[in-house]
């Protein structure tokens, strides 16, 4: 058995700490555009992430990583549903390239929160936690991610919500859907992990659908019937 502070989960932790200080130093104290900065934080991400698996071999982490990151570029669509379909969300100019109205760096940021939500549900699974129970926290954890996203993230200036009906700067009809992205990126990991590559980018395509079909519903119900 390995020491504590050898532990995968501890050094996991340990990792996205010093991550998140280095983020916090550079969003800060850089005079490089917004986008240049958050661009470079996600490259950074996802280099060192995939190097220190790799390094350490932590198989579950890397597995989750390589699942992830064709699910994270597909997430563009959305947010280019939302910002030029519904012209409810904004990507304002930040001095990087745009994948349509959506920032480049965007197909690479979703696979950090993301990341968290399937690795809380592994966890959790390997306490014996039932599958409700573990999706009901998975769900939790991604409202808490995104929803502090959503709060904090028009401060960068990366997007803002625009005509939706909001609490502070987090808009309503966004809510169960990202929870229900996180439970559905658990569960497809889970059910599509061991399969073919080609699979599992197929998984992340349907779950890209589904959340775009969440958005949909839910921007109805929201902001036109209720």
């Amino acid at each position: 058995m390995k020491p504590k502070f050898l532990a995968e989960e501890f050094l996991l932790a340990l990792y996205f700490l010093a991550f998140s200080m280095i983020s916090g130093f550079v969003l800060y104290w850089s005079q490089s555009p917004s986008g240049i900065k958050l661009a470079a934080l996600t490259l950074l991400f996802h280099v060192s992430f995939a190097g220190l698996c790799l390094l350490l071999r932590w198989h579950t982490p890397f597995r989750i990583w390589k699942f992830l990151v064709p699910l994270s570029i597909l997430m563009v669509f959305p947010d280019w549903f939302l910002s030029s379909a519904l012209q409810i969300l904004v990507f304002p100019e930040d001095g990087f390239l745009k994948i349509g109205t959506v920032s480049g760096y965007m197909a690479g940021l979703w696979a950090i929160p993301l990341f968290i939500c399937v690795y809380t549900g592994i966890k959790l699974e390997e306490m014996s936690v039932s599958i409700v129970g573990t999706c009901l926290w998975v769900g939790i954890v991604a409202l808490a991610i995104f929803g502090t996203s959503e709060a904090t993230m028009w401060i960068l200036g990366s997007w803002y919500p625009q005509n939706v009906k909001m609490w502070g700067k987090v808009a309503y009809y966004v809510l169960v859907p990202e929870m229900v992205l996180g439970v559905t990126a658990y569960l497809a990991y889970q059910g599509f992990s061991y399969s073919a590559y080609i699979f599992q980018i197929a998984m992340g395509f349907l779950v890209m659908v589904l959340y775009i079909g969440n958005l949909s519903f839910f921007y109805l119900l929201i902001e036109k019937i209720l």
